[in-house]
């Protein structure tokens, strides 16, 4: 057997866990024959304790939610259908969250999906390019008059995620380590908003209205036409106060990195 084939017959074996299979023990020569699974097995179970080394450094607050034979479970599963692709540990752990909801096993457990989701989040904005804030006294280098034509462009690391309610105080609580008590488990749905501010990954919850404006602005719509949707989901009166306070908001967050103005279809659509 040529070097490569050895190879690729190790990583094969190491990443299916079969620390006795015959094509691989039957390629070493020493030990004896009856220790060769045994040595071998010690590189298939290193194997997958780093790999859950970086899962517990990804997401610890699921772990703190499943319990430690419960998250060596998800460990396991997730190991039998994702084995490693990359050289780069980093991006090992990032199809978890899409694994619990493409597994039978996993996509009832709504809390804790929800949890590995902003992980996950937290975990790209650390990783996401950098971006130069705007100030808020950026906005008054525009006229009062052109407002409803501005559009906002927005740091690389946001991203807004739709969970299961109650998940941001969930995650919250076990990320207190015992500090906090776990809140009860919620119907329907909350958003949150996930970005880097500085070095370090940065989230808070949404109101419906902020959500739906957010995502808006994150698709290249005007601030006029923000106003106008916003009215019309909620009382029209409070819209443009409303509005103007997420402004603040974005701003204070550090999201906003750039702003322009809307092409001509926009500014006709705009009030």
């Amino acid at each position: 057997m040529k070097l490569a084939e050895l190879q690729s017959a190790f990583q094969s074996a190491v990443l299916s866990g079969a620390a006795k299979d015959s094509k691989m023990l039957a390629c070493l020569t020493k030990p004896a024959a009856r220790d060769r699974a045994a040595g071998f097995g010690v590189y298939v179970k290193g194997y997958r304790l780093r790999v859950a080394e970086y899962l517990e450094e990804d997401f610890p607050a699921l772990k703190s939610l499943l319990g430690d034979k419960r998250f060596d479970a998800l460990v396991s599963d997730y190991l039998a259908a994702s084995p490693s692709r990359t050289r780069n540990a980093r991006y090992f752990s990032t199809r978890l969250p899409d694994f619990m909801q493409e597994s039978d096993k996993w996509r009832g457990e709504a809390q804790a999906l929800g949890v590995a989701l902003l992980e996950r989040a937290l975990t790209d904005a650390f990783d996401a390019p950098d971006g130069d804030a705007c100030a808020l006294q950026t906005l008054a280098a525009h006229a009062p008059q052109d407002w409803p034509r501005l559009v906002f462009a927005f740091h690389p690391s946001l991203r807004v995620l739709r969970l299961p309610a109650g998940v941001v105080g969930l995650y919250e609580a076990l990320s207190s380590e015992g500090k906090t008590p776990l809140p009860e488990a919620q119907d329907g749905e909350e958003a949150a908003a996930v970005w880097r501010s500085g070095f370090d990954p940065a989230y808070r919850a949404l109101e419906t209205d902020e959500f739906l404006a957010l995502n808006e602005a994150l698709a290249g719509k005007s601030f006029g036409a923000i106003c106008q949707l916003v009215a019309f989901q909620q009382d029209e009166a409070s819209a443009p106060e409303r509005l103007a306070q997420f402004l603040i908001n974005w701003f204070s967050d550090g999201l906003v990195v750039a702003i322009g103005e809307s092409d001509d279809a926009e500014r006709r659509a705009a009030p």
